[in-house]
């Protein structure tokens, strides 16, 4: 049974636990301030350092959040504290900026194809190539992430294997294998600049595959009823989205043995779909969160960009960038 949110007493709790992280963070800083003096003869290296610290206090504030958030409800969604807008935290000099969002919003790439001989996952291949139809991209964009993946040197009929990409100016081969991080995206056949923008928001590698319904943005949602074969139970235009979107902001789905009925109860086509086609592909839990702590030190800024997955009350990062 799970246990209503008070956001009230959450939000105090929250609020008396990053003092005390603040308070700790004071001391270290004053101790690597001080050996920033001697090390660095510069304003913007005493800065960078400084800045490098409130990120990581940033960081930290964020477990906590994910933390105490695990601990009230056995779902996700956008009402939750590490969802809301979070305002800057001036720490002396310092501004302290922290975005939190989970991974389970957007597709993971890696589940186009099947763990075992690399061969395409039909269903979540429809999906990504309903995706990309809503954004306007290119459907070969799909052909081309697919051999990108699998373990073969033959192209799609719009992708391209290492025969393509050995003959760039700059070449490299195909990889053949699971994506590391979405920015490898970059490399793949037709994913310009541009459409590298468009994508990025929507899709991942560090999600439990499972998308979800409580945060999924409305592109996600409309995509998510493509690949239903001969049998058509309708779809999730846009008109249905914004439903789902509009019920979730007043009563969260909770649990996914009474998403049927919950979803039934917004659009009977919902129903049908769910218990048809999407059942498999949606949850209400999220398991993997994306952080970025920026510390801004005299307009000298530095940024952590992590995601990791929570299990328990812990998250554990792993992937890891300073900028």
């Amino acid at each position: 049974m799970t246990t209503p949110r008070k956001p009230g007493e959450a939000g105090i709790a929250l609020v008396v636990t990053l003092l005390a992280l603040v308070l700790i963070t004071t001391l270290v800083w004053e101790i690597f301030h001080t050996g920033a003096r001697a090390a660095q003869s510069g304003a913007y290296g005493r800065d960078s350092i400084r800045a490098v610290l409130l990120a990581e206090a940033g960081v930290q504030a964020s477990k906590v959040i994910f933390r105490e958030d695990a601990k009230h409800n056995d779902f996700d969604c956008l009402t939750d504290y590490w969802a809301l807008s979070q305002q800057p935290y001036e720490l002396g000099d310092g501004i302290i900026s922290l975005t939190m969002e989970d991974e389970e919003r957007k597709i993971n790439l890696n589940n186009l194809i099947m763990s075992l001989g690399k061969a395409p996952n039909d269903q979540n291949v429809a999906v990504f190539r309903r995706l990309l139809e809503i954004l306007g991209i290119d459907p070969s964009v799909a052909d081309a992430v697919l051999d990108w993946l699998d373990n073969d040197e033959s192209p799609r009929v719009g992708g391209a294997e290492s025969s393509y990409y050995m003959a760039l100016p700059y070449p490299y081969k195909s990889k053949n294998d699971l994506f590391d991080t979405v920015e490898e995206l970059r490399l793949v056949r037709g994913v310009t600049p541009e459409v590298f923008d468009k994508l990025r928001p929507f899709v991942t590698v560090y999600s439990s595959g499972k998308v979800n319904i409580n945060t999924a943005p409305k592109e996600i949602l409309m995509a998510l009823s493509a690949g239903q074969g001969e049998t058509n139970f309708g779809e999730i235009d846009d008109k249905m989205a914004d439903a789902i979107i509009a019920s979730r902001q007043d009563k969260p789905f909770r649990s996914v043995t009474t998403l049927k009925s919950d979803l039934t109860a917004v659009s009977p086509v919902l129903g049908n779909i769910y218990g048809t086609i999407f059942k498999d592909l949606i949850d209400v839990r999220s398991t993997n969160f994306h952080v970025r702590a920026t510390g801004d030190v005299f307009g000298t800024v530095r940024t952590i960009d992590t995601v990791g997955p929570r299990t328990g009350n812990v998250i554990q990062w792993r992937y890891w960038r300073l900028e």
